[in-house]
């Protein structure tokens, strides 16, 4: 066996710290799309109320902007549930990205104190060989570390292009009816 039993408990614990911050990521994610989930429904049930409030007064002309208005803000909810579950998504994203790029990380120096151990002990023709391992094995590290920093650089701008997406979807503020103030001035 290559490895000593203190550096094999400290790889399992940094799986395992590694694993507790993955799975607090997922909490904390579905904590969040949990509130966004309720926070919709409310707007949606409070809306709605107020919608047929304004009906059961017998205002007419919002009766006849009821469908439309309603349309219009249930487009915006959407979009704003659309936006928060992207951004939570992205940061779930990232947190794997870190979480698995640690892992490997800490895979990979298991890998170096093998090698290094098994250099110590191996023929002098063998050397060359686990020098290249170890090698490609730095590269391989390095690449990895690049692709993660790039993938989650691109989750940035992604999620930029998603708000910007989702507030082009969705005004604010739904527009007044024409025809609605032009039957108010005819009235």
């Amino acid at each position: 066996m290559f490895l000593s039993s203190h550096e094999i408990a400290r790889s399992r614990e940094h799986a395992l710290n590694n694993f507790l911050g993955l799975s607090d990521a997922c909490i904390d994610a579905g904590q969040r799309f949990s509130e966004l989930i309720s926070t919709n429904t409310r707007n949606a049930v409070h809306q709605g109320g107020r919608h047929f409030a304004q009906v059961g007064h017998g205002q007419l002309e919002t009766m006849f902007q009821l469908p439309v208005t309603a349309w219009l803000e249930s487009a915006a909810r959407a979009s704003r549930l659309l936006d928060g579950a992207l951004e939570i998504a992205s940061e779930a994203h990232k947190a794997m990205i870190r979480n698995t790029e640690s892992q490997v990380c800490m895979i990979d120096e298991m890998a170096f104190a093998t090698i290094n151990r098994a250099t110590k002990t191996s023929p002098w023709e063998a050397e060359f060989f686990l020098q290249a391992m170890k090698a490609s094995l730095q590269n391989a590290e390095q690449a990895l570390h690049d692709i993660s920093d790039a993938a989650i650089e691109t989750a940035t701008p992604a999620e930029n292009e998603a708000h910007q997406t989702t507030e082009v979807i969705a005004p604010s503020k739904p527009a007044p009816r024409k025809r609605a103030a032009a039957q108010q001035k005819t009235g």
